[in-house]
């Protein structure tokens, strides 16, 4: 039988594709487990909205981020993530075409399914501050594809509120 634990980390310490082992408190294991984490958020939203082929494309890519920054993939391979962003600001500017221009700033929440996209744009957002902590340049590419995530889940969230009838609450 496999067993689904190897207990190599036990001392605290994981290893990168490289070989290289690392605190499992370091920068780059927070930002791979952070990137699992909104995947997981994404997974949550998925369920309320249905096998959501835009959802399911993201969730995808996630992973293939955490692969580039433990070192699975040679940095060219993050170039790729700029037909991506592409990809995510034609999403973007598709949903930004059928909501209502905002005046104020919104809460987030209003329907189930808008309440799960804010929650992982804030955990976009803070998937996306930890790989900048990572000051790698080559990861360039992925820290734009991190900043137009959370703007689409945002796009995305108003959109599920229309499409509910609910009316997004308004900050002033």
């Amino acid at each position: 039988m496999a067993r689904s634990y190897t207990k190599n980390g036990d001392d605290g310490n994981t290893t990168l594709a490289t070989g290289v082992r690392k605190p499992k408190s370091d920068i780059i294991f927070e930002a791979i487990g952070t990137l699992d984490e909104l995947s997981s958020t994404i997974g949550i939203a998925r369920v309320k909205l249905g096998q959501d082929e835009q959802l399911a494309n993201i969730q995808k890519d996630l992973f293939e981020a955490g692969s580039i920054i433990a070192g699975y993939y040679k940095p060219a391979k993050a170039d790729e993530f700029e037909a991506r962003v592409q990809k995510l600001e034609r999403w973007i500017d598709e949903i930004d075409e059928k909501l209502p221009q905002l005046k104020n700033f919104i809460l987030p929440g209003g329907s189930p399914s808008a309440a799960y996209l804010h929650h992982a744009r804030t955990v976009a957002r803070r998937a996306e501050r930890c790989v900048e902590k990572i000051k790698d340049a080559q990861l360039k590419p992925v820290l734009i594809y991190m900043n137009r995530i959370s703007s689409y889940f945002f796009s995305r969230a108003r959109y599920e509120n229309l499409k509910s009838g609910v009316q997004e609450q308004e900050w002033k």
